[in-house]
């Protein structure tokens, strides 16, 4: 039994550090023009700086549950905070691009083992009555770095240089460390883990997460049929399968399956991944829309971000408490519930659609996310035994990293379809017979400007200027309504959430064998 003095200073280091960790994941994407200017590269290269970090943090967190049996929790913890301070200096020094991806690989190898370190820790400190609260903070971390990453970028890299991007962690990690180093328990000697590490299943999973996670990354730029894409499709099948063939005949295998025997914690992994493809998809779609259509600067589209971030940090702690006293099912149902309105609600954003009109739904947005976000985790926790909760605390991010890939890449690529179906249609349209097409004729007409090819959307406004200037209107027309149809996708498939949680088995009280 801890002292509550004792969790509160874990839990407020452990997020400090966590929320620095997933800020990094957004924060650069706002530097990455001034970084191309400075390092002098072009955009394919620079992606691989946001790549490699995503890449490193997903393939170390379920190695690192062997790592937390094997020596306990203290000392990984504190290697990974040195070891992400060191290499964000090293990042904010780098001269040349290929130096600042391997640092990114090195802070991304560091920083992502804080996930499975931090949720084993919190559930080895709190009682099950108390977690609900503890990932209601935590949850501040997990979901509102990524969503004021952008704000905050912008702001350091227009008053500052893009290198304060990764010096600022630097006080934050030390600040951490110190704290850790003095507060957090010596657990090195309770450790009896005898198992050998599965050195062979590691590299197997690894290949084919990191290739899985390369395929989401550029399958839009690269394009979903090209030879490079279907290389590490092939690659990342071949990690999966060549990893279950060989993981029948380990004694101690990397991941232990039987967990997804316990009936909760299979239902609560396939809710954290629905839940991370609708989230994830939907705030990588939202600042595009806000920056492409409705032309707003970046900082400009992070602080409209703001209040959805903010009714998370406020709502998670909140449902969390509640989560603790009335068991997690109708928390993450309703959560999924509002999730889903609040996308369904952008169905008809346009141009002229207003601040209130994107602001409204976001908070609501807001309020849903932290009415699940502590629930899912916690139940995850609870549901298995307390010698399983490394394996879970591992499953249930890997799961959300993956998942949250899967659902970037499916918006984007449907964002495509629904532009060129939608484009398609109106160009079908605009003809002789349409009388807004006449009426924008006769106005162009008056100043010479329909030459030639009437009746025909031209690629050329040189050709033809007026009906260049339609083809750009149409284009435009497509492209919004292909958004609008990508925010009906993110809703329905958080309805489609609300199935699994509806199954759930609403525990309250837990037994003591379970705990």
């Amino acid at each position: 039994m801890y002292s509550k003095e004792y969790k509160n200073w874990v839990l407020v280091l452990l997020v400090a550090f966590f929320f620095m960790v997933m800020l990094d994941m957004s924060v650069v994407t706002i530097a990455i023009p001034k970084i191309m200017s400075e390092l002098g590269v072009n955009l394919e290269d620079v992606d691989w700086i946001m790549i490699a970090y995503n890449v490193a943090t997903a393939i170390i967190i379920i190695p690192i549950t062997f790592v937390l049996k094997k020596i306990g929790l203290k000392i990984p913890i504190i290697l990974s905070i040195i070891f992400f301070t060191i290499s964000s200096i090293a990042c904010g020094l780098s001269t040349s691009i290929n130096m600042l991806i391997f640092f990114r690989v090195i802070q991304g190898l560091s920083g992502g083992g804080i996930a499975p370190l931090g949720l084993s820790l919190l559930g080895k400190v709190f009682e099950p009555h108390e977690r609900g609260k503890a990932m209601g903070v935590w949850g501040v971390g997990a979901m509102v770095a990524p969503a004021i990453g952008p704000t905050i970028g912008g702001w350091i890299t227009d008053n500052l240089s893009w290198r304060w991007i990764f010096f600022v962690n630097v006080p934050v990690a030390i600040i951490t460390l110190i704290g850790i180093w003095i507060i957090l328990e010596n657990d090195r000697n309770e450790q009896h883990f005898k198992a050998n590490f599965d050195f062979i299943g590691f590299v197997f999973f690894s290949m084919a997460v990191a290739c899985i996670l390369i395929v989401f990354n550029e399958g839009q730029n690269k394009g979903w049929s090209s030879s490079y894409i279907h290389a590490f499709e092939i690659l990342a099948a071949a990690g999966f399968i060549l990893y279950l063939l060989f993981e029948q005949f380990i004694r101690h295998p990397l991941i232990d399956f039987n967990i997804f025997k316990n009936y909760n914690f299979t239902l609560i992994s396939s809710i954290n991944a629905i839940r991370a493809i609708s989230l994830f998809g939907s705030l990588f779609i939202i600042p595009v829309f806000l920056e492409n259509i409705m032309n707003y600067t970046p900082f400009t589209t992070g602080l409209i971000m703001m209040p959805a971030a903010i009714m998370v940090s406020i709502s998670a702690p909140l449902f969390g408490k509640g989560t603790d006293r009335f068991g997690p099912k109708y928390f993450i149902v309703f959560g999924m519930l509002m999730t889903g309105i609040s996308l369904i609600m952008y169905w008809n954003l346009s141009r002229q659609s207003s601040l209130w009109d994107i602001i409204f739904p976001s908070i609501l947005r807001g309020i849903g996310l932290g009415m699940m976000y502590s629930p899912i985790m916690s139940s995850g926790l609870n549901s298995v035994k307390r010698e399983q909760i490394p394996e879970a605390s591992g499953l249930l991010p890997i799961t959300m990293r993956l998942s949250a890939g899967f659902g970037i890449a499916l918006f984007a690529n449907y964002l495509t379809t629904k532009q060129a179906y939608y484009l398609s249609r109106y160009a079908g349209k605009i003809n002789n017979k349409n009388f807004l097409f006449r009426k924008m004729e006769s106005i162009f007409n008056l100043s010479g400007q329909f030459r030639a090819n009437k009746g025909i959307i031209t690629n050329s406004a040189r050709v033809n200027p007026g009906l260049g200037m339609i083809n750009g209107l149409v284009k435009s027309f497509a492209l919004i309504q292909a958004y609008d149809a990508v925010f009906i996708l993110a809703g329905v498939i958080c309805f489609l959430g609300v199935i699994p949680s509806l199954l759930l088995k609403n525990k309250i009280h837990y037994d003591s064998e379970n705990v």
